[in-house]
């Protein structure tokens, strides 16, 4: 009886302490965190106790940037909370521009004072998840129309930039990314149309252009 009063007497201390840690989560606006160039991210962290947050990130070449807390803030966060990085009335994006390779969010938690990347231990909490950064297949885009020798024009939506391309039909290989595609030819109406191509989609486009 003694030893099972016992046992029963650790189980309830070990319990108390999982109770009692400290605990944060951190995730992103993607289930799977593979990213390309030009892609929003967004991170969100909770903690289960009121405390103090640092949010860093190790850029793939190894440059490290405060994301939280701003300038001026002490980074106390309340339990159970969730906050978003950056913050919905933010007028600013996180934008990834890669290169290629795994970009890293280092999470710090403390319920003394800010923590600091070089200051570990002494009851500071480590989160760390990866970012997979990678390079998007291209896709390719056939475009065909009556009548033919339809001359093709591609504005990159993002840049603003338009490229003359040259005449249908014809394929055309381009990065995944919204593009408006104007097809025209002396004697007929421009035709012009708004898309947004996928990594490795193949699309096509049939363009019956009307006369004047």
């Amino acid at each position: 009886m003694v030893g099972i009063l016992l046992v029963l007497s650790i189980f309830s201390q070990s319990a108390d302490t999982l109770r009692d840690s400290l605990n944060v989560d951190v995730w992103f606006n993607k289930d799977e965190p593979i990213y390309y160039p030009g892609e929003k991210l967004k991170v969100f962290f909770k903690a289960n106790k009121d405390c103090y947050i640092a949010v860093y990130d190790i850029e793939v070449g190894g440059r490290e940037t405060l994301l939280f807390p701003q300038p001026g803030d002490k980074g106390l966060v309340h339990a159970n909370q969730v906050y978003e990085l950056p913050p919905e009335d933010a007028d600013f994006d996180y934008e990834i521009t890669g290169p290629e390779g795994t970009e890293r969010i280092v999470v710090l938690a403390s319920q003394k004072s800010l923590p600091k990347l070089e200051e570990l231990g002494g009851g500071v909490i480590k989160e760390e998840i990866e970012i997979n950064i990678e390079e998007p297949e291209p896709a390719k885009l056939r475009i065909i129309s009556t009548p033919r020798r339809c001359r093709i024009y591609i504005e990159d939506v993002n840049t603003g930039e338009e490229v003359y391309i040259g005449v249908t039909p014809r394929t055309i290989v381009l990065k995944p990314g919204e593009y408006v595609v104007r097809i025209k030819k002396t004697g007929y109406l421009t035709l012009q149309r708004r898309i947004r191509l996928d990594p490795d989609e193949k699309r096509r486009i049939y363009a019956r252009l009307l006369p004047w």
